[in-house]
């Protein structure tokens, strides 16, 4: 009985080491890739960022209220013609 309790604690200690050293090596691969892509991810989110931009509504389009209200003007006076 002790003997396999022994066996148990031995393989629950390699299996720990194993899955610590798999995350280990993971974590420092997962860094090495960070540095070596941090050039293009500043690109992208350049790139990202004026795009936004463009897609903000500037001088270009009126507001929906300005645009009901010009159309609701030009009705009237068209009426009163």
């Amino acid at each position: 009985m002790e003997q396999l309790l022994i066996e148990g604690l031995k393989l629950m200690i390699i299996g720990m080491g194993t899955v610590f050293i798999f995350l280990g090596l993971m974590v420092y691969v997962i860094n090495l890739v960070a540095k070596l892509t941090a050039k293009y991810a500043e690109q992208e989110l350049a790139e990202i960022a004026l795009k936004k931009k463009d897609k903000r509504p500037g001088k270009k389009m009126a507001p929906p209220a300005a645009v009901i209200s010009a159309a609701v003007a030009a009705y009237e006076s068209d009426e009163k013609k």
